[in-house]
């Protein structure tokens, strides 16, 4: 548990993203974390976010940014986001569903 806000988890997990950071980022996740909408099924549990976001992360080229965000209560995070793949920038809406400092549900909507 931490004492982190959720906006604060999500920053988190973006400087972990665009550090290449594998641990920092799976650790802004919950255990049995779930995310959807960046795989043809749901990514489900730190084993499966680990795997999944490995390769990725060894991309030098993929990055992300986050153009604003909306606070819904105090564990919601609504984002929009670019994710750049070299040069290539895809929008994206990702909405947080932070519990004690952790991410338990990610869910992402690109155009």
């Amino acid at each position: 548990m931490t004492d982190r806000t959720a906006h604060d988890t999500v920053l988190a997990q973006l400087d972990a993203f665009n550090a290449h950071d594998l641990d920092a980022f799976v650790a802004t996740y919950a255990d049995d974390a779930v995310i959807t909408g960046v795989a043809a099924e749901p990514i489900v549990g730190a084993a499966a976010i680990r795997a999944f976001y490995e390769p990725r992360l060894q991309n030098p080229e993929l990055s992300c940014v986050i153009d604003s965000t909306v606070l819904f209560g105090d564990r919601w995070v609504v984002a929009r986001e670019y994710v750049i793949n070299a040069g290539v920038s895809t929008e994206t809406i990702a909405t947080f569903d932070v519990v004690a400092g952790r991410i338990s549900r990610a869910s992402m909507l690109k155009a």
